[in-house]
């Protein structure tokens, strides 16, 4: 298996496709023929056995306020693998390098939304059940600002030295 980091603006749009199909495949109820779920990423880690697209991962780079503090964040979207491929460390490896890419640039925390704890938990992740506020958006609309907690797990996993407070989270953007 060999990964790729690809930035946003340089994707092919047959790569689009590719990723495209991958998502659809991976989030059925997420009836969306697109790249990505609310918004562009800033890059992505794209995992390939010889040239086939099996495994993705979003990351958005951005600042978020928690109570008085305000940590720079990667943000983990729509990390997927192929069904063909699960169990064989395909996600486990594209986490690693989101992981170790934080570590090396000095970003405080990774951030992600998803019910399967186990898989994140086992990676060090934990869960946060503050109030947060974000960017409602639906299909390229913003809809409003959402204020309250999530129906869905919201983890964390601490890179640099600040333990996550326990306070309210401002997401500055969409959700992740």
């Amino acid at each position: 298996m060999r990964i790729e980091e690809q930035i946003e603006y340089d994707i092919e749009p047959q790569l689009h496709a590719a990723i495209t199909k991958l998502r659809e495949e991976s989030f059925p109820e997420d009836h969306k023929p697109r790249s990505y779920y609310q918004q562009l990423p800033h890059f992505r880690f794209l995992a390939y056995e010889d040239e086939t697209l099996v495994g993705h991962m979003g990351v958005d780079h951005r600042v978020v306020s928690v109570g008085e503090s305000v940590f720079s964040t990667f943000g983990v979207i729509d990390l997927c693998v192929r069904e063909k491929y699960q169990g064989r460390g395909v996600g486990s490896a594209l986490l690693g390098r989101i992981l170790q890419l934080a570590k090396d640039k000095g970003i405080d925390f990774v951030i992600l939304v998803s019910d399967i704890d186990r898989f994140y938990e086992k990676h060090g992740f934990i869960v946060i059940t503050p109030e947060f506020r974000w960017l409602r958006i639906y299909d390229h609309k913003t809809v409003g600002i959402g204020n309250m907690r999530l129906d869905v797990p919201m983890m964390v996993k601490q890179i640099g030295k600040n333990p996550w407070p326990d306070k309210p989270v401002d997401l500055l953007g969409y959700l992740f």
